[in-house]
């Protein structure tokens, strides 16, 4: 992960919705088809959070791939664009607007 995610979400609270600890309270996927967090990824309870917080150390793109369903080149392709509009909005100087 490049210095700049790292830093992001290394310092980003823990936050944790009341949701994901009621799946993770009974150990039962997220029924919730139509929420933007769902994941089909059975071993994760279909939840992204929930795969963030049992991979603390972080996930391979491979992993991310796989739980997105999407190949491992897809992956590299949005984490290149992400980290390249990361860069911009740290280099684009303040405006006093």
């Amino acid at each position: 992960m490049s210095d700049i995610l790292s830093t992001i979400f290394t310092d980003a609270p823990s936050v944790e919705r009341a949701c994901t600890t009621a799946c993770k309270k009974n150990d039962v996927s997220c029924p919730n088809k139509e929420c933007r967090y769902w994941i089909d990824y059975e071993d994760d309870l279909n939840c992204s959070f929930i795969s963030i917080d049992k991979n603390e150390s972080g996930l391979t793109l491979r992993e991310v791939g796989e739980r997105l369903r999407i190949s491992f080149v897809r992956v590299c392709q949005i984490e290149k664009a992400a980290v390249q509009k990361l860069r911009k909005k740290i280099q684009k100087p303040v405006s006093g607007k």
